[in-house]
């Protein structure tokens, strides 16, 4: 039966609906429920064509066949399920290239010109959401007369239906779906969208309980008011707010009391009200509070309970502002209690207490309420960027030079609301507004302020005093120069410097508007301080020396930091950041570790910026957008934590967010060599080759010795067709020392193996692998030792490639060498041992080894004449990422099983997605050379479609094979020409 109200299907002999208790006893409603087997076999033996089907008797009662079209564009691939508007399909999107579900409109409801205006909005209203955690609509289309929505395909179930069969769920579960919900519905906030229909039936679940919060079609934007009168009660009773409940405005705290009923219902497996009737229930949420959860479910945890109470307060006023109100509370209670969580709670407790006390005097009737009745909500501190002028070092000891800066800007940032302005830009800054003098003192950090919009200048100054020193320091308004806070501290000696700075910080953050005890500050500032005042300046000097991209000259003071204290944790993870900036991912990954045995001296903003480095380095991208995330919430303008979000979002393969994230990060800081550097990698990635020469050009103008540039600016150009000026390029970098040597070896190798000269890449590899030897660089020597066994392979010396392979699987470990050397051990029918290095790879916890281990396994089943079962481990490679590899694989593996279409759909993915060819493993070794041989597939592919297009593509392929050619350039001049 479905109801006439919400559309949904219910059982047949129901009294009301399960969704929204409409009544269900009309006689008139339809009875109809679709049953798979019976209506797929008659499907069969009827209509053959979309149109016969849906003008047909039963309509789209009926299940369509797999493999049928809807329009030109969609073809079916399974029925998901039968709703009230109409059946859900799963089907392949050929101009998306991406798989989506398509729910078919029943023409009854498609008719409806409101209902038509719902969908609209929909489409229109989830356009300004891009978030991971909410379902993006795609498209309302038509297809011979018959409407259809189209979204985001997600394999799993909807919350409603997980809690019907496990009622409520385990803290753990709750907490990590809960958290999601919140992500995603504050996404929506943020546009100023509100959802208003939020109930666990419109939030999706994957497999591995990843959120997708949907169906936005009663949500309205706060930018058009207008769109749903007052009055109009919208939304699903169960899961309403009282002001829905009597017509009155909404805003996002009525989703937040959504919020808080689905909560409660994980919790405790109950609904807060229930009664006999929708009006009942409805009626109950507006008069009084719930049940209190625990005593439903005493194991709920009492800030659990607490954040339930508040969200399902009646008066909005006492609910949470935002969503983000609610996720730090709950990181602040479970996940990171830290020692200022915990002085906050109790500033709260004591006035409670006092007035639980007043209370119980007057009457327990009052009490009740008072004990429902929110803290106050808190007043965040207006955001504040300050800029740190140098101190005065008036000791004569140079050890403090540049020392005291960091540590004052590191006290200063444990505040939230405040984030220092690079030092080193600034003084980049004063030198053009001021040119002439290095010293970034208070009268030109003021002019730099003024012109970037930065509200605080501090200034300082250290001298002796006695056996002692006397440190002093200032805040004043950049704009007027008003002071706002001044102070000064005595050190006993140079051990105990830095903790008066931190003393120092902590008055000017009170002064700011940081609310947190001085003693609280003082402890998270001892995490940074070094064991002695020598070590934090070298730690100091390599910071700047990192920002700069001068590499050797970071890691040399990084390494004399740790010999002044070992014990300096945020000195190893400095060296692990620029030993992976320099292509050494094991080095990096030993020198992570180093930093971990160390944590507990660093603050929590460190902690996530190590751990955040830390995943980015072993290719976890979720955990690091986790981190990053978490600290860029809290650290809103901490660029650090948007330039790596930006690498994060990289390593997925969303190379839009990435570029986003890059963009932020530029334009907070445009002189940032390194993060400039990034994101030029993230427009060559996505294919803007133009953006990406554009910004290396700059990064070079800032710093003409940085290796990273030179290498996405030759790849961008031999991308854009012009191997000449990449050769150009590659050439220059080749002078730059023995990194930029080893990296303008391989890219001039890729250039030859490109083009189809192998023998000409044999000698440039050759040398190139005995310098990274002698420089001891094993990792970059073990890649030009595979690109050495393809240009062998490809001169049909056989026993010299697999003997580079052996050499290469030897020494490297990363998908970079053993997915090479697997299939090269499979052209030269040595299959075991390229499942070898598939095993090793699947043992590897990172997504991106794994899913190539997928692919060799399917490799080695389609050179056994097997494509169907390559197709079946290509497809599990996908699930786990979706690589550029991966996509030519299926090209082939469809080739091979004479699926056209579906071939010709892959290898034109390969071609929109040019960009990840240039370095296919992500690491900035070029990998252009395995281009070309899309086209001569795609030719392939196209004669097979009988389409003239074919000879067109074998063309384009042999135009970038220049060279004497290997087996596909003599194939495809055979099919040119027709011999």
């Amino acid at each position: 039966m479905i109801c006439p109200e919400c559309h949904s299907p219910n059982p047949d002999q129901a009294e009301s609906c399960s969704e929204c208790s409409h009544s269900l006893s009309d006689p008139n409603l339809s009875t109809h429920t679709p049953d798979s087997e019976s209506d797929f076999a008659a499907t069969m033996a009827g209509p053959s064509t979309f149109k016969e089907f849906v003008s047909g008797p039963r309509s789209m009662a009926l299940v369509l066949p797999e493999g049928l079209e809807v329009g030109h564009r969609y073809k079916i691939i399974r029925l998901l399920g039968v709703g009230g508007m109409g059946s859900v399909y799963r089907v392949y999107d050929r101009g998306l290239d991406r798989e989506v579900a398509l729910k078919l409109i029943r023409s009854d409801i498609a008719d409806n010109p409101s209902t038509l205006a719902r969908f609209k909005r929909e489409i229109q209203l989830s356009s300004k959401v891009t978030h991971k955690n909410v379902l993006r609509v795609y498209d309302l289309g038509e297809a011979e007369g018959t409407k259809f929505l189209t979204m985001q395909f997600v394999e799993g179930t909807d919350l409603g239906h997980l809690l019907k069969r496990e009622r409520k769920l385990p803290i753990p579960r709750i907490l990590k779906i809960f958290s999601q919900i919140c992500e995603g519905l504050g996404a929506a906030h943020e546009q100023g969208v509100v959802h208003r229909d939020l109930k666990p039936q419109n939030i999706m679940l994957d497999a591995s309980d990843n959120v997708f919060v949907m169906d936005f079609g009663l949500a309205k934007s706060l930018e058009q008011s207008g769109m749903t009168q007052d009055g109009a009660v919208v939304g699903t009773p169960y899961y309403m707010s009282p002001e829905q409940v009597k017509g009155d405005p909404t805003d996002a705290r009525s989703d937040i009391y959504s919020l808080g009923v689905i909560l409660y219902e994980m919790a405790t497996g109950e609904l807060p009200f229930t009664g006999r009737t929708p009006y009942e229930v409805m009626v109950q949420r507006t008069q009084k509070p719930p049940k209190p959860p625990q005593v439903v479910n005493a194991e709920i945890p009492a800030y659990l309970a607490r954040i339930i109470e508040r969200c399902l307060a009646v008066d909005p006023t006492l609910r949470y502002g935002s969503t983000g109100e609610i996720l730090s509370d709950l990181r602040d209670a479970t996940f990171r209690p830290t020692m200022r969580y915990r002085i906050q709670r109790r500033r709260w407790i004591f006035p409670a207490a006092s007035v639980l006390i007043a209370v119980l005097v007057i009457g327990s009737g009052a009490w009740w309420a008072i004990r429902h009745r929110s803290a106050p909500a808190r007043t965040a501190p207006k955001t504040q960027s300050v800029l740190i002028a140098d101190f005065q070092n008036k000791t004569g000891d140079n050890v403090f030079d540049g020392t005291l800066e960091p540590a004052f800007s590191l006290s200063l940032e444990g505040a939230s609301f405040i984030t220092s302005y690079n030092r080193g830009q600034a003084r980049k800054l004063a030198e053009q507004l001021q040119p002439g003098s290095e010293v970034l003192d208070q009268t030109r950090a003021r002019l730099v302020a003024v012109r970037e919009g930065i509200n605080v200048v501090t200034s300082g100054a250290i001298e002796r005093s006695g056996d002692g020193y006397r440190l002093t320091v200032q805040a004043i308004d950049a704009a007027d120069g008003k002071t706002i806070a001044s102070d000064e501290e005595t050190a006993s000696g140079k051990d105990a410097v830095l903790r008066s700075v931190a003393r120092l910080a902590a008055q000017i953050r009170g002064a700011l508007g940081d609310a947190t005890p001085a003693s609280a500050q003082l402890a998270a500032a001892e995490t940074y301080t070094a064991g002695s005042l020598a070590a934090a300046h070298e730690y100091a000097q390599a910071q700047d020396f990192q920002l700069t991209g001068k590499w050797e000259d970071a890691i040399r003071h990084y390494r004399k930091a740790i010999d002044l204290d070992p014990n300096l944790g945020r000195a190893y993870a400095g060296i692990a950041a620029v030993e992976n900036n320099r292509g050494n991912r094991a080095e990096a990954e030993k020198y992570y570790k180093e930093a971990f045995a160390r944590i507990d001296r660093m603050s929590d903003r460190e902690k996530y910026r190590t751990r955040g480095g830390y995943y980015l380095i072993t290719r976890n991208p979720d955990n690091a957008i986790e981190e990053f995330g978490t600290l860029v919430k809290q650290y809103p303008a901490d660029t650090a934590g948007i330039a790596n979000l930006a690498a994060a979002y990289f390593y997925k393969r969303d190379f839009v967010r990435a570029l986003q994230y890059a963009k932020r990060a530029v334009d907070a800081y445009p002189k940032n060599v390194a993060q400039r550097n990034n994101l030029g990698l993230d427009a060559m990635y996505a294919g803007d080759f133009a953006t990406a020469i554009r910004e290396q050009d700059e990064v070079l103008r800032l710093n003409s010795e940085f290796v990273l540039a030179y290498v996405s600016k030759a790849l961008s150009q031999l991308a854009q067709g012009h191997p000449e000026q990449a050769t150009e390029t590659w050439g220059k970098v080749s002078a730059l020392g023995s990194r930029g040597a080893s990296v303008g070896a391989a890219g001039l190798a890729d250039i030859a193996l490109y083009q189809g000269r192998p023998a000409d890449a044999v000698p440039t590899l050759t040398k190139g692998i005995e310098a990274d030897l002698t420089d001891k660089n094993t990792d970059a020597a073990a890649e030009k030792q595979v690109m050495l066994a393809e240009a062998r392979l490809e001169l049909g010396d056989t026993a010299a490639a697999l003997a580079e392979t052996d050499k290469a699987v030897a020494a490297g470990r990363g998908e970079n060498v053993l997915y090479p050397a697997a299939q090269i051990y499979l052209a030269t029918r040595q299959a075991a041992r390229a499942l070898s290095l598939a095993d090793k790879l699947a043992a590897r916890l990172e997504p991106d080894p794994q899913a190539y281990a997928e692919l060799i396994r399917g490799e080695a089943e389609l050179a056994a004449g097997r494509p169907a079962q390559a197709i079946r481990h290509y497809t599990a490679a996908k699930k786990i990422a979706d690589t550029w590899a991966g996509r030519l694989d299926f090209g082939r593996a469809y080739l091979e099983a004479k699926a056209y279409a579906e071939a010709d759909a892959e290898l034109e993915a390969c071609i929109k997605r040019r960009g990840e060819a240039t370095a296919v493993f992500l690491e900035e070794a070029p990998s252009y050379h395995v281009f070309p041989q899309v086209y001569y597939y795609l030719g392939r592919v196209r004669e097979g479609l009988k389409s003239p297009g074919a000879t067109e593509a074998f063309k384009t392929f042999l135009s970038l094979k220049t060279g004497p050619g290997d087996a596909l350039v003599l194939d495809a001049k055979r099919r040119v020409s027709g011999k």
